[in-house]
């Protein structure tokens, strides 16, 4: 097991053998340039599935880094703001430096180890989480590079991954589409390292300050202050918050798709979108990652947030279909097919 502190096991580079063409650009984006600022955490992961030895690879913010930069096509930047290990900095930047979108220089390599997590699996939808430290969060200081975005999205990968004072300072200063994908923020962290759901008191105030919601079915519950919600107290739940201020609210709802509640001028609809079929669930790890990508990649161009959901569902549930992090390779195989 894992220990809170101070981890050490032998890190395998497999996902930095990418043999693909690097200029990797898909069909669904057509349109101007934009910049999209991601704040997070990368992740060193260990990966113990039902069945088969364990897999090794980039996890955290690298899912949510690598779904944009293929999704959104080259012509389109993601600019990076977050804090690294000195012991991971290297193997992360040039991994993402095989695609030509990212912007790296506002990523701060830090004296100190990187996070790391070992998940493990208990069945195919569940898994339990052991982490090490969490990296120190984004300050207000550093949110000037994501200003000029036109979209910031918030990956909570270890719940610390940025201030919520740096989150109201970047409300107050850009007039880009904040997304938060809550995550973490829900996951308290017990002092053998593992995971657990927790109340979270200041959630609405991290709320007040984004366009758009992420969350999955157990984080939803655990803000409403239950263990578990039926779909339609789910739908309560997302049309409150929606009528508080919110434009979007999506809830993920694993092999069942996701629940999408929305603003539509004076009006607030839902829909529940259907789960993308497939034959086999080898590997859910990522999948809220790749869902929050797909949506942004489909919004900036559709603008239509039922399309964006539907398309989010699409590439969701094309990550359950092969294990470890995305690389080009993995995209061309199991992801571009079925776009």
């Amino acid at each position: 097991m894992l220990t809170h502190y101070g981890l050490r096991f032998t890190f395998c580079a497999e996902i930095f053998l990418i043999d693909a063409p690097l200029n990797v650009a898909s069909t669904v984006m057509r349109r101007e340039f934009s910049t999209i600022g991601i704040v997070g955490t990368f992740i060193r992961d260990t990966i113990i599935p039902l069945s088969g030895p364990p897999v090794e690879s980039i996890g955290g913010l690298y899912h949510t880094s690598a779904y944009l930069a293929l999704l959104l096509g080259k012509e389109n930047r993601v600019r990076l703001v977050c804090n690294m290990g000195e012991d991971f900095y290297e193997n992360v930047c040039a991994t993402l430096g095989r695609f030509s979108n990212f912007e790296l220089s506002f990523v701060k390599r830090l004296s100190m180890a990187n996070t790391q997590v070992r998940l493990i699996y208990r069945s195919s939808e569940t898994r339990d989480e052991i982490t090490s430290e969490p990296m120190p969060p984004v300050l207000v200081e550093d949110i000037a590079p994501l200003v000029d975005c036109d979209v910031v999205l918030i990956n909570l990968i270890t719940g610390r991954d940025i201030e919520l004072a740096a989150v109201r300072a970047l409300r107050q200063q850009t007039r880009a589409l904040i997304y938060l994908d809550l995550h973490s923020l829900a996951l308290g962290i017990d002092a053998n390292g593992k995971r657990y759901y927790r109340e979270v008191p200041t959630w609405r105030r991290w709320i007040e300050s984004v366009d758009v919601l992420q969350v999955n079915e157990r984080e939803a519950a655990t803000l409403a202050g239950h263990g578990v919600l039926s779909l339609p107290e789910l739908e309560t739940f997302a049309r409150r918050v929606v009528d508080e201020g919110l434009r979007i609210c999506h809830i993920t709802l694993a092999s069942r798709g996701s629940l999408l509640v929305y603003r539509d001028g004076n009006a607030v609809r839902s829909l529940h979108c259907p789960p993308q079929k497939i034959s086999q669930v080898i590997d859910i790890i990522g999948c809220g990652d790749a869902f929050g990508a797909a949506f942004i990649t489909d919004y900036l161009s559709s603008k239509d947030p039922a399309s964006a959901a539907h398309f989010a569902n699409r590439i969701a549930g094309l990550n359950c279909t092969f294990m470890g992090s995305l690389t080009i390779e993995r995209f061309h195989q199991y992801i571009e097919p079925h776009l």
